[in-house]
């Protein structure tokens, strides 16, 4: 192994001289290297770059001036090396996601990316720092949006009052929000420090994603609201919408920015694991082995002992690592704690030849170890084992999108229901009344087609195999005939064929909609403006669907 110590002497050096403009030159004679040594060996111990780990520590010390002292922005730039206050500002964000302003209001809310040297912790701080800091950004965003409201809300002018206490809760759902995110941050970084923790993904990415959708309903019954308020009333509430809106935008595109920042991270995580693992394995078997032959000895009455040591190693030494399981571990340490009670025994009646066991011993406490390790291990770590690209399924990324417009009609139809019952007797003539009724039950048939293509679990086997016939899938039906798996795939190939077709009535049924809502919205004059708006959103979603 290489020495590390001159790489580390460097890093003192880094901290000592951290407010000069530093290069790698410098630093590279400081330790008596050359660049390109230096370089080559800076990147094997710390994982990163050179200067961009000293960027990293100017921007980390920076951020910690920013928090304690009252010197400006510019002040803080200038001690750290920096030219301006633009410069600074552009790399702080580009960095944390916010800028140094942003930064000094919220630093209880939002998190600075720590700087680790060791290089396993440096590859998953690469991505954590991503998620870190678009979180960072929609904590501010989220933070701001609820200053930008009650500072404005009162601004509508005469007939508007009576709306203050609506946008005064829209501020504090708003800080909710931001709240909810700041949790979800706290569980990133807390996988930064402990990559073990990426079991409980699936529970930030749910925290993520619920945050933008109530981001987006926030965004949506801001919106609706304004649109019932009296027209010379809707342009005073416009900007406060937009800024719902935009939040909103942000807050969908970076959740989905974060779910594949996961994708990346867990597989990093993972691969470490299982090497973790296999090394693990592989070292309790040496021991094993070397125990083993110890006890080999012809002159020693120890062969049975030996025999079983080495047989428990070879096993545990050759299983392939996604077919370990605790459970499997806990037969072998069964197994080695019979062994130890014959040794016992024979430690007794022969004391002399006790140092012949010692390796038995050792065998015990690493197999203990490598117990320990697996009950820690998420259960995804081994089933992955092989895997080394996460595949995407494009059938069920399209299943998702018929899934989430199910649900956002759902929503919107909820809604319609409301505006028209608000609409009251002397609106809601007969004749439109029916009008309204045939309306609905029209996104209802929309909502339910789209919900039966985006049911993943009712897809059947045969819908399943007419996607690919491709070398899994002919172990997938391993079993069946060459002649049956072909009329699997030729039914699948038919139920595809009607899902589209559903799909496409769905679109026609919901521009259908639209288009009706729209006209009827028309007829109601100035009480027909949230008809409208629903309408708008619930076409909206249609740009993302082909005939």
């Amino acid at each position: 192994m290489r020495d590390r110590t001159p790489i580390f002497r460097s890093l003192a050096v880094i901290e000592e001289r951290i407010q000069e403009k530093l290069t790698v030159e410098m630093l590279a004679e400081s330790i008596h290297f050359s660049r390109y040594h230096y370089q080559r060996m800076f990147r094997e111990v710390v994982g990163d770059s050179v200067m961009a780990y000293v960027t990293r520590r100017k921007l980390a010390l920076a951020a910690e001036e920013l928090t304690r002292t009252g010197g400006t922005v510019l002040e803080v730039a200038l001690k750290y090396g920096y030219d301006s206050h633009e410069g600074f500002t552009r790399s702080f964000k580009a960095y944390l996601g916010i800028t140094p302003t942003e930064f000094r209001k919220y630093h209880p809310s939002v998190c600075f990316p720590g700087v680790r040297e060791e290089r396993s912790a440096m590859l998953y701080s690469k991505t954590t720092e991503e998620m870190i800091r678009k979180l960072n950004g929609l904590i501010v965003e989220a933070g701001e949006t609820a200053a930008y409201i009650r500072k404005n809300k009162g601004k509508g002018g005469e007939g508007t009052a009576a709306y203050e206490t609506f946008w005064e809760h829209v501020a504090h759902r708003a800080d909710k929000l931001a709240e909810q995110l700041k949790e979800s941050l706290g569980r990133v970084t807390a996988i930064a420090e402990c990559p073990d923790e990426i079991s409980t993904r699936f529970f930030i990415i749910k925290a993520i994603e619920d945050a933008a959708f109530e981001s987006a309903l926030m965004a949506f019954q801001t919106g609706l609201m304004t649109a019932r308020a009296m027209p010379e009333h809707r342009e005073a509430f416009r900007p406060l919408c937009n800024q719902c809106n935009t939040l909103a935008q942000h807050a969908r595109l970076e959740a989905e920015a974060i779910a594949e920042f996961f994708n990346e991270l867990t597989e990093l995580i993972f691969q470490d694991m299982r090497q973790r693992a296999q090394i693990r394995i592989q070292h309790a078997a040496d021991v094993g082995k070397e125990a083993a032959l110890k006890l080999s000895d012809p002159m020693c009455p120890y062969a049975y002992i030996a025999d079983e040591v080495q047989q428990i190693a070879v096993s545990l030494s050759n299983m392939p690592l996604e077919e370990i399981t605790v459970y499997s571990l806990e037969e072998y340490r069964i197994r080695l704690e019979n062994v130890a009670s014959a040794v016992d025994m024979d430690s007794l009646r022969a004391p002399s030849q006790k140092h012949l066991f010692e390796g038995i011993s050792n065998f015990r406490q690493q197999l203990d170890e490598v117990i320990t390790f697996f009950e820690r291990l998420p259960e995804e770590t081994v089933r992955m084992s092989g895997q080394t690209e996460v595949k995407r399924d494009s059938a069920r990324s399209t299943e998702k999108m018929y899934a989430d417009l199910a649900f956002q009609e759902r929503i919107l139809l909820f809604y319609l229901k409301g505006e028209i019952e608000k609409l009251g007797k002397a609106e809601l003539i007969s004749d439109r009344k029916a009008a309204f009724d045939k309306i609905c039950m029209k996104l209802e048939e929309a909502v339910g087609l789209a919900s039966a293509a985006g049911n993943t679990r009712a897809a059947s086997k045969s819908e399943k195999m007419g996607a690919a016939w491709d070398a899994e899938e002919r172990e997938t039906a391993e079993g069946e005939s060459r002649e049956n798996a072909v009329e699997m795939a030729e039914a699948g190939n038919v139920a595809g064929e009607g899902r589209k077709r559903d799909m496409g009535r769905v679109t026609a049924l919901l521009r259908e909609v639209y288009s009706e809502l729209t006209e009827e919205a028309g007829k109601l004059g100035v009480y027909g403006g949230a008809i409208q708006y629903i309408a708008e959103e619930i076409q909206r979603p249609l740009r993302h669907f082909s005939e």
